[in-house]
């Protein structure tokens, strides 16, 4: 299906192509530290009470009070305390772990910083967030039949909801930052829309109604990386998960990625990828 370009959502695009899945919810009682678990990337939500939260060994201490908000990123250690003149009120937090293939070339995965915070005031209110959380948090209290899906999929919803929460205060993380530019928005909706069309970055500046120039630098400093380059890595990011989840001949999945011979799109995607597409394919039982 042909769609148009107002409507792609690059944002879906790209957490579906980096493969964003939840790997587990918990509900948390901080009676004592919590030394973080690795994982790639986590959400915390402070359900009540109040707790401190330490990144790394030197970065400030963050007071978190209910319904404060974080993310943590790439294996950050973290520690969260409880706060010492509160022995008898532990805070309640609920925990939501998620896999994010960060080594896939998108400046989404690359360039996300360490920690996000998310203050309570985009929880109080009747937004898909707050309703998402409590949702959650009656999943946690009552398990009932299907526990395991709905609370999955509720923590996939509320990590997409905090990044659109992060539009909205402080700086924006790269590639963030572009989907809230107009311009660059519509330029990556339209290389999205149209992969294979052999763009050209003159023609896609005048699409938009930039120069080329402008349209260049702002591409660059919003999204993390040239144009030209997001075009070429986006094509393989889209051809290895076509790859992966079909049986489409190799040759195939070369013209829809906007090669003409599959002897190219092979060397590309090896450049990419340092390994040849057919690798990708599981072996038929």
């Amino acid at each position: 299906k042909r769609i148009p370009w107002a409507e792609m959502d690059v944002l879906s695009e790209v957490l579906e192509a980096l493969g964003l899945r939840c790997s587990g919810v918990e509900a948390i009682a901080l009676e004592d530290t919590h030394e973080g678990v690795p994982a790639p990337t986590q959400a915390y939500i402070v359900m009540s009470g109040r707790c401190t939260l330490h990144i790394g060994a030197n970065a400030p201490a963050m007071d978190l009070r209910a319904l404060d908000g974080f993310l943590v990123v790439e294996d950050a250690d973290h520690r969260i305390e409880p706060v010492p003149s509160e022995p008898h009120r532990p805070a309640r937090l609920l925990r939501c772990a998620y896999t994010l293939d960060r080594n896939l070339p998108h400046p989404f995965a690359q360039r996300l910083p360490r920690h996000l915070p998310l203050r309570s005031r985009y929880l109080t209110d009747e937004s898909e967030l707050g309703r998402a959380i409590w949702l959650l948090e009656g999943e946690l209290i009552n398990s009932r039949l299907g526990f395991d899906f709905v609370a999955l999929r509720l923590a996939e919803i509320i990590l997409v909801e905090m990044l659109r929460r992060c539009q909205l205060e402080g700086p924006q993380p790269a590639f963030l930052a572009a989907l809230s530019d107009p311009v660059i928005q519509l330029a990556l909706q339209r290389i999205h829309a149209e992969p294979r069309h052999p763009w050209h970055i003159p023609d896609l500046a005048a699409s938009v109604g930039v120069s080329r120039t402008v349209f260049a630098e702002r591409f660059h400093r919003l999204v993390g990386e040239p144009p030209a380059r997001y075009i070429r890595h986006w094509r393989m990011l889209k051809a290895a998960g076509e790859i992966r989840g079909s049986e489409e001949a190799i040759k195939n999945i070369a013209e829809h990625a906007g090669y003409e011979s599959a002897a190219g799109f092979r060397r590309a995607f090896r450049r990419v990828f340092r390994c040849s597409p057919s690798s990708l394919r599981k072996p038929r039982s």
